[in-house]
């Protein structure tokens, strides 16, 4: 699905920038879709009370496996119940915000609305489908240190059979019972500089209007599909 979407948005049509971003994107997918599979809890309401940023990143693991899990689920429920997870445990406005930079200024307030509005649903729903091909690679958070102010970074690894583990950093926001992921980091390799180089070429053609309607044309492909 990634492919196809760079494709149609324009997002890289060069077959090198391609396949760099559909492996990020892959990557930054698993990420996601382990923001913790630690079975320590599995209610998100466990995951917001928890005292500390590795707990936060640690107990949103039962939520993630119990949607991933869920053999009953439509790929329309599954969709709806990332996008409530991605809209209530990531900081959204924050995220859609950087990713469009000063553009973001340039926009009135009922587009920059229109903007933010998409791309929740724009997201979740690429991870949506991700999730669909999750099988279950072990995560382990590992520690986590602060990075100033009211952010932390909790750095994890994914598991996986026979290979060296992939480095996973969540950048947290917040405090006990509001914390927040501004930013995952795959290998090095950002969300939300990820993101913001995908939409570069698009910003500068059609603004911030440009790229919600390009996102608008993904998701109404991907429901039709």
């Amino acid at each position: 699905m990634s492919i196809v979407c760079l494709r149609h948005l324009g997002w890289g049509a060069d077959r090198g920038a391609i396949r760099l971003a559909r492996r990020r994107f892959l990557q930054l997918g698993a990420a996601v879709a382990l923001a913790a599979t630690a079975l320590s809890s599995s209610s998100w309401a466990a995951a917001q009370s928890a005292s500390d940023p590795k707990a936060f990143i640690d107990n949103l693991g039962g939520d993630v496996l119990s949607i991933i899990k869920s053999p009953n689920l439509s790929q329309a429920q599954r969709q709806a119940k990332f996008r409530t997870l991605f809209s209530e445990n990531f900081d959204v406005p924050t995220i859609a915000r950087f990713v469009v930079g000063r553009y973001w200024r340039r926009a009135s307030p009922g587009d920059q609305q229109a903007y933010v509005d998409t791309f929740r649903n724009y997201i979740a729903t690429i991870y949506a489908d991700q999730f669909s091909n999750y099988h279950g690679e072990g995560f382990k958070a590992l520690n986590q240190r602060s990075l100033g102010g009211d952010e932390s970074l909790v750095k994890a690894e994914i598991e996986r059979p026979n290979q060296p583990p992939i480095r996973v950093d969540f950048r947290v926001k917040g405090s006990a019972g509001s914390f927040k992921i501004v930013d995952v980091t795959v290998e090095d390799v950002s969300l939300i500089i990820t993101k913001r180089d995908e939409f570069a070429s698009v910003l500068e053609q059609g603004g911030l209007k440009g790229v919600t309607q390009r996102m608008q044309a993904v998701l109404n492909n991907t429901q039709s599909g």
